[in-house]
């Protein structure tokens, strides 16, 4: 039988999870669900910059760019192995970003990076729905938003199991999930000129089977754009992923497109 999920229903807070921290006034707080827009400018400008800086200290290898929305709103999925990524999954994307960080990012000493680039915090492993609401909000707006389904960076530079928010967020807007794959970004500033590999795989598209969410539709959702993350990636980092490559050509009738996603093609 399938567990409908209210769109409207509160979600107890585990005891053991601290809330984001209210060291300022309410008006402040609510203000980091509103992420700040960088002027088109500077964006740009620094945009520039990091590709010049990238062409020295790295070997990037951007692939399946025709993937790209042209415009959004649309959603990035991507894996995560390092702080590097945060500016490398969107410097290939035509459009500014927004993204989606952990609460614990906006406690620390650079939450004030985190709001000059665009992102709201979310509090992990709980239903956040104030965050829930941040995201349909920049989603409706007509932008792009960048989640890292896992919900922080890998200690084993492998996939770990991802959290269902991503799943719930696409459901309810119905804008394509752009699955992407990273790799080679936990050597950057660590090795001369490393290779970065950025992969960005085919949209995928969310629809509710009712007039309800249900929760099997969300883990599905979920599942599926993970799988299709793990297909880009190269077998080593596909971590609770591994199974992918039979899965997806069980979905696809044999039709081969598992293999195509790994090569880009």
């Amino acid at each position: 039988m399938k567990q409908e999920v209210s769109l409207s229903s509160e979600q107890e807070q585990p005891e053991n999870r601290q809330p984001l921290k209210r060291t300022a006034s309410s008006r402040r707080e609510k203000d980091l669900y509103q992420p700040y827009e960088t002027p088109t400018l500077i964006y740009e400008i620094l945009r520039a910059l990091a590709v010049l800086l990238l062409a020295v200290i790295a070997r990037m290898r951007p692939r399946g760019r025709h993937h790209i929305p042209r415009q959004g709103p649309y959603i990035v999925a991507s894996n995560h192995l390092a702080w590097t990524d945060i500016p490398l999954i969107p410097i290939y994307l035509p459009q500014k970003v927004v993204y989606m960080a952990k609460e614990e990012v906006f406690q620390g000493r650079l939450r004030w990076l985190a709001r000059f680039l665009g992102a709201f915090p979310v509090r992990r492993g709980e239903g956040d729905r104030q965050a829930l609401r941040a995201a349909e909000t920049v989603l409706k707006a007509g932008r792009v938003l960048v989640i890292f389904p896992e919900g922080t960076r890998s200690r084993s530079r492998t996939l770990a199991r991802a959290h269902a928010g991503l799943g719930m967020i696409a459901l309810r807007t119905g804008v394509p999930v752009l699955p992407v794959a990273i790799w080679g970004s936990e050597d950057l500033f660590k090795k001369f000129r490393p290779e970065i590999h950025i992969v960005y795989g085919e949209p995928l598209l969310f629809k509710p089977q009712g007039p309800k969410i249900t929760r099997e539709e969300i883990e599905e959702a979920t599942e599926r754009v993970m799988r299709s993350i793990a297909a880009l990636l190269p077998a080593s980092y596909r971590g609770v992923y591994a199974d992918v490559l039979p899965r997806l050509g069980e979905e696809q009738g044999g039709q081969g497109k598992a293999s195509e996603l790994v090569s880009g093609e």
